[in-house]
């Protein structure tokens, strides 16, 4: 007995006490990943987009570089010849395509040959015989012909106006030619591998710089497919470096990718989480372990 009730009372009801705060923390449940293997995310290689030789080489191994940056030029002589052509064809299409002479030339012709011809039949009315029948067709003719210029003035006008859309095509053309030229960072990062240099040659294509960027990295790993849910995806997670002490901060993450395939040896599945690496310390390679977190 203690405190009037039976010792086998006592430790049920402790027993009993322990299994509710076990369950307790078991609603905060997390999923742990032993063997996770950090990967990159943002990598690229910067290809050559024109053929010709390396002018400028800008970056090099080790240089931080923001998107957009130049990182080299090729030789673009030719292409700025070309836009200069093609400016100077255009500023020519435009004056063309806003030149209505011909247009009110012809319209004053019409004039003219139309009261002319009404004179004559006038003449012919009051006077039978005064104007001669091939003087009337003549008139007549002049006056239909005048009518045709106008037409015709009016359909090259329209045609220079296409000229004019041509010549502004050919200009922004000749401007995309220029610009494949200078070879550009699509990202932000860090320049890791610089394999063509000034006086080169380069092809379309052809790989000139590699970029970096470990600002986000992935955590890959793999659980047992008894563990996996689809609400697996999307979840946050925990991940620490196996070379760093207990103290040492982790790295918070996310749930990206469940794989659908399970692995018929192991039955395990694999996963992996993008994880925000803001102070730059986790590294591509580290070994380290993760922890997901399930409530």
């Amino acid at each position: 007995m203690k405190n009037g009730r039976p010792i086998g009372m006592f430790h049920l009801g402790l027993w009993t006490i322990m299994l509710a705060s076990a369950c307790v923390v078991g609603s905060a449940e997390t999923i742990g990943v032993d063997s996770v293997l950090i990967r990159l995310i943002d990598q690229v290689d910067v290809p050559a987009r024109a053929v010709g030789s390396l002018v400028q080489v800008h970056a090099s191994e080790g240089k931080l570089v923001e998107k957009g940056d130049l990182l080299a030029q090729i030789d673009d002589t030719e292409a700025q010849l070309d836009y200069k052509r093609a400016t100077f064809e255009l500023d020519i299409a435009m004056r063309d395509a806003e030149n209505d002479v011909a247009i009110r030339s012809a319209m004053k012709t019409r004039v003219y040959s139309q009261a002319h011809f009404d004179r004559l039949v006038r003449a012919d009315a009051a006077q039978p015989r005064s104007v001669s029948q091939s003087e009337l067709e003549k008139a007549r003719l002049d006056a239909e012909q005048a009518e045709i210029e106008i037409e015709k003035a009016r359909s090259e006008l329209q045609n220079a106006k296409t000229k004019k859309d041509l010549m502004a095509n050919a200009l922004a053309m000749a401007e995309r030619n220029i610009e494949v030229r200078r070879i550009l960072a699509p990202q932000s990062g860090e320049v890791v591998e610089v394999l063509r240099h000034v006086g080169e040659w380069v092809t379309p294509g052809e790989k000139i710089f590699r970029i970096v960027s470990i600002k986000r990295l992935r955590a890959e790993g793999f659980v047992q497919a008894s563990r996996v849910t689809e609400a697996l995806k999307g979840l946050p997670v925990q991940v620490m470096p196996h070379d760093e002490d207990k103290t040492a901060q982790s790295y918070s993450g996310t749930i990206v990718f469940v794989s659908r395939e399970i692995d018929p040896v192991n039955g395990q599945v694999r996963i992996w989480a993008e994880v925000d690496n803001h102070d730059g310390r986790l590294q591509p390679g580290h070994r380290a372990r993760m922890s997901i977190i399930t409530d």
